[in-house]
């Protein structure tokens, strides 16, 4: 009898420890079986902005005065003396050398070497006491109240450029300042290796700042042109690359874009989207393809 009760409590304790057991075991696999909650991400949208810009051509080439002559003498003798030097300003006109005259059958009679041109000495070439002839140069001169700035414009662009118009001249050496130019001349050839037509713009060189062999970027207008313009903040560049992130039916998708101009925060997208896509503008770091985001509005 006593036996019979100690079994009977014993297979109730093991009833028991398996019902547990089983209990335990079910509440598991419903918890393993319910869905993992996915993971919204909240972002502010906006369709890209269509705007008119300046379509400009860009050209590189270099400075150089207007014109330049190299001064000879027209008699052979010895320099007496220079009245000039380097970077003196001379006017058409002015003396510049004394030549004791080497000529037989002349009288003692310095001669005078004139200034042919308003400019300045960019070179001394001879010294006093120096023998010339008429075949020896004695000095240069440049004329740099204007400079020109000559650059090479491929010839698909040619067609955009007029003689006087007005274009804008960078300097390396000047980087802080833009020079107003006019065009004065295009070139009646096309150099046939790299298919471009120098173009020369002519610049008033106030304080002779400008200076002959400077390097020079010139900006010409082509027209306008309508291009679309998204906050900085939507553009993303990964591994080189350049992507936005769309709202794809409650979803983000990235597409690749090529992108131009910045004026203020926005930034120019040349190529990638049509207009029309909702762009996310913030929120776009954190996104990935597919993630699921919530469109809401943000306080302005």
């Amino acid at each position: 009898m006593k036996k019979t009760i100690i079994i009977g409590i014993l297979s109730l304790i093991l009833v028991v420890i398996i019902y547990r057991a089983y209990q335990n075991y079910k509440i598991k696999q419903e918890v393993m079986n319910q869905p993992i909650p996915e993971k919204i991400i909240p972002v502010k949208i906006a369709i890209p902005e269509k705007r008119d810009i300046v379509s400009k051509i860009i050209a590189t080439g270099n400075l150089y005065a207007e014109s330049e002559v190299t001064i000879y003498s027209k008699v052979p003798g010895k320099i007496q003396k220079n009245l000039v030097q380097m970077n003196s300003r001379v006017k058409n006109g002015d003396i510049l050398s004394i030549i004791d005259r080497d000529e037989i059958g002349y009288e003692y009679n310095p001669y005078e070497i004139k200034s042919n041109i308003n400019g300045v000495v960019s070179k001394v070439l001879q010294n006093p006491g120096a023998i010339i002839t008429p075949n020896t140069p004695l000095m240069n001169i440049v004329e740099i109240d204007k400079i020109k700035a000559i650059a090479a414009v491929d010839e698909l662009k040619i067609r955009f450029i007029k003689i006087g118009q007005e274009v804008i001249v960078n300097l390396q050496a000047f980087p802080d300042e833009k020079f107003k130019a006019k065009v004065s001349n295009i070139s009646p050839i096309c150099n046939p290796q790299n298919r471009t037509i120098d173009v020369e713009v002519l610049i008033k060189n106030e304080n002779y700042k400008l200076k002959p062999g400077m390097f020079a970027s010139i900006e010409f207008q082509e027209g306008y042109k309508k291009s679309l313009f998204v906050p900085i903040s939507a553009v993303i560049e990964k591994l080189d690359k350049k992507y936005v992130f769309i709202n794809s039916n409650g979803k983000a998708k990235s597409l690749p874009v090529n992108t131009g101009s910045i004026i203020g925060d926005e930034i120019e997208i040349l190529d990638g989207l049509t207009g029309n896509e909702e762009v996310i503008i913030v929120g776009a770091d954190k996104v990935n393809d597919n993630d699921k985001i919530n469109i809401i509005k943000w306080l302005t």
